[in-house]
Parts: C-alpha cells; structure tokens; sequence
C-alpha cells in the first residue's frame, strides 16, 4: 500500500507544528536530571549534588581482587569502597531513580505510535484500539468487510495543572534521595573498614604484648632453674616461674587467634579473596587522629541522611501538588493520519486539534490521592525532624567520648611510664638477692597491663575521632 505526496506533505505539517507547540511552550523550572540540584525545605540554602564526591568503581560480579603486601588504612578504605556489594546495589538503585526521572520528563514531551489494522467480519462498526503499551492510544471503528488500515498518531500535552511538571520534580527528588543514600552507604562501609583496620590494629598490638610477657617469663624461668641447680632459689620460684609461661602461653595464642578473626572481617568488608595475603603498614602509634574539630550547624547541613530526608519531604510536596493538578483542566495537541483500504476503494487523511478535558467525578479517587499525598508529606516531615534529633545526640555523643578517650590516652601513657620503672627496678632488686621472683612477675604482669591499656586507649580514641567524623557528615 503507498501513500501519496499530498499525505506525505501533510504528516510532515503535523510533525513540525508539534514541535513549535512544544518550542513555544513555558519553559520548565523542574531541574535537569544531570543537573546538581538540591531538594532542601523551602528558606534553605542548596546543598552539593549527593555525588560531587562520589566516585564508584564497580568490579563485575565475582571478580573480587587479590591483594598482597602493606596495606595502609587509607587504602583499605579505598579498596572497600570500589569492591563493596553493598555499595554496588545501592548505586543500581539510585540508577533506578535517575531512569525514572527521564520517564518523567518524556510524559512531557511528544509521543508519536503507529497502529495497523487488518479486519474482516460481517458486523459493521465494530470498534478496535491499540495493543496495551503503545502509546498514543487510538480507537477506530472499522467497516464491515475486509479493511486495512495504516494510522498514525501524535500527542503533546499543553495543560495538565502542572501534574506532569510536578511528578517531574517529584522523580528528581527521588532521585536526590537515592544519590544521599548513596553516600550515606558509602561513609558507613568507610567507617565499617576503618573500625576493622583499627580491630586488627589492636590485636596485633594485643598479640606483641603477649609474646613480650612470654619472652620475660621465660627467661625468668630459665635464670631460676640454673639458681635452684646451684641452691640459690627454692623450687617453689621456679613452680611459679612455670605456671607464668604457661598463663603467658595462653594469652599468646588466644591474641594470634584475635589477630587471625580481625583479617577475616577486614578482607570481608573490603570485599577481597579471603586468600589475600598482606599486612598492615600503619600502627596504633603512628595513625593520625581527626582533629576532632565539629560544628553541629555544619553536621545538620552535611549529613546524607538528612538532605535525604529532606529530598524525600521535597518529593512528598511534589507528589501532592501533582494530585491537586489532576483535579484541573486538561488539554493535549492530537494529530492523526490515516490511510486506509477496502473493497470500496482506499482514503486517507489528516486532522489536527486540541482536545480538552476535566474530570467530574470519579468516585473520591482524587480526594483519596490528595490525602495520601499530604500523609506522605507528613511522614517526611517527621522523618527529618527525627533524623534532626539523632544527628544532635550523636555528634554531642562522639564530643564527650572524643575527650574521655583523649585523656585515657593521656592517662595510660603515665601508667605505663610507671609500670616500666616498676618492673626495671623490681628485676634489679631480685637480681641483686633483695626481693623475691613472685614481686617481679607481679610488676611483669602490672607492665604487661599498663601496654594493654596503652594499646586500647589509642585504639578507642582512633575510633571516637572516626565515629565523630561519621556523625558530622565528614568522613
């Protein structure tokens, strides 16, 4: 079947008449989907694009990385970040969001399909319509007889009340919210890495005090058999010198098995082969701590969990002002062309107009829609102001214990200067006959405490500083 020239000059017509109706038509103030925009409450000021900072390297499925050698702190963050699960599903999520917001945009743009018919019956006027999801929609009655028709059909809205505008900026809320969850997954696997690092840290530090306890020990014992040969110390010394390498023995290899647990969950969060052999460059001793410098003002604007509280309460607005649209006038540009054929002869033709509408009634669907949207709006809203209380006492939390780990540090630091001189001058009275083996295995043990509480007072005051940089939206 062809189509004539004059058909073809007048589809040509139809086309460029919508895309004026479309040129011409108010711009839009819905941002762009690759714009940054923020989604605040009204009277704030606009946040950062939820992935300014963001950078995700996505590895395929499987492909986990082998690592080996040292390992810094600030790299094993990194290698999490990039081989996370955790961070790959939700940025597939906030891809969802970004593709929903181009769903949305397109309902404002025009839409064109094309629709054949091929009927016979004897019924005349039987009324046939478009396959579901082919959109614009057409309804044609055919007439009796054999007929074959080619049709096609163009829409353009012009006046919806503002609903598709709405739904628009409802769909790039969304996809705000997504993009700070985003970022909220990403400063909770950082966080998560860190503590597993400072873990391992731990127990390695944990694991060369015990092996330092077993080698005093045990030279106690060896220098305390050779006197009780010699009749200089009773064998109750050397029994006491036994059970100390034996209690030193234990703690030896329950702080190797500590060590072995804490890189089974550091390989797991940065979601590497278990098979990954490497060890830790940093030490408690020489990582830097944050500054600790915070500002609650500063944590209430930077927190992803908040902006995207808010950017869920902006959705939620927008999702109602859609619902008040719908209850307003609608109006569309339609064209259609058509050519068809039947034992009678074949026609063709073109028609252009606008076609408005309102809806009556409909049973309280409208009413029902308005009032889930302003529940929703509601939600949201309580929603950031829970989320406004939690970042308080969370940042006031991790300030008071800041300080208290900073003056533990502090404190164990002259413990063990003590202990040390304890345990010196108690080894040199016994070696100079004047004190007996239990006073410096019981310095040994008050040496070996004091360099455990050292060890856990930097490890606790490391994971303060981490925890307050979490609770300001830092790091």
């Amino acid at each position: 079947m062809k189509f004539n020239p004059k058909f073809t000059v007048l589809l040509t017509a139809l086309c460029q008449s919508a895309s004026f109706a479309q040129n011409t038509a108010p711009p839009s103030t819905a941002p762009a989907p690759e714009a940054n925009t923020s989604t605040a409450t009204q009277g704030a000021t606009a946040t950062p694009s939820p992935l300014d900072n963001a950078t995700l390297t996505i590895n395929g499925v499987g492909a986990r990385p082998l690592i080996t050698g040292p390992l810094s702190l600030q790299k094993a963050v990194e290698i999490a970040l990039n081989n996370s699960p955790i961070l790959r599903g939700v940025a597939a999520d906030f891809d969802e969001a970004t593709a929903r917001v181009k769903a949305a945009q397109a309902a404002r743009k025009p839409s064109l399909s094309a629709t054949t018919f091929l009927t016979t019956g004897s019924e005349t006027g039987p009324i046939y319509n478009t396959p579901d999801g082919v959109t614009p929609q057409n309804l044609f009655a055919v007439p009796r007889g054999a007929f074959a028709d080619q049709n096609l059909m163009l829409m353009l809205p012009l006046l919806n009340g503002g609903r598709l505008q709405a739904l628009t900026r409802q769909a790039q809320a969304a996809r705000d919210a997504s993009g700070f969850d985003l970022q909220t997954s990403r400063l909770d696997v950082a966080l998560d890495t860190k503590t597993a690092y400072r873990q391992a840290l731990l127990a390695l530090e944990t694991r060369k005090v015990a092996l330092a306890r077993q080698g005093a020990t045990s030279e106690q014992l060896k220098n305390d058999r050779a006197a009780q040969a010699v009749g200089r110390v009773p064998g109750l010394f050397v029994l006491r010198d036994e059970a100390e390498v034996a209690d030193a023995g234990q703690d030896v290899t329950n702080a190797a098995r500590d060590v072995e647990i804490a890189l089974i969950s550091l390989r797991a969060l940065m979601g590497v082969r278990f098979e990954s052999d490497f060890s830790l460059a940093d030490s408690l001793e020489t990582l830097k701590q944050d500054d600790g410098a915070s500002d609650l003002r500063s944590a209430l604007a930077q927190r992803p969990e908040l902006q995207s509280a808010r950017a869920r309460l902006e959705s939620a607005r927008q999702g109602d002002n859609a619902a008040r649209g719908a209850s307003k006038f609608q109006a569309a540009l339609t064209g259609m062309a058509d050519l068809s054929g039947a034992r009678s002869g074949s026609s063709g033709g073109l028609s252009v107009g606008v076609v408005v509408g309102v809806p009556i009634f409909d049973g309280g669907a409208r009413r029902a829609s308005r009032d889930e949207a302003r529940a929703q709006i509601n939600r949201a809203g309580a929603d950031v102001s829970r989320l406004e209380i939690q970042v308080e006492r969370e940042v006031a939390g991790a300030q008071i214990s800041l300080r208290a780990a900073r003056q533990n540090v502090a404190a164990s630091q002259a413990a063990l200067v003590w202990a040390q001189e304890s345990y010196r001058v108690a080894l040199l009275r016994y070696q100079g006959g004047r004190a007996t083996n239990a006073e410096t295995l019981d310095a040994l043990t008050a040496l070996t405490r004091a360099r455990t509480k050292r060890a856990r007072a930097l490890y606790e005051a490391q994971i303060a500083s981490d925890q307050l940089a979490r609770a300001t939206g830092r790091g």
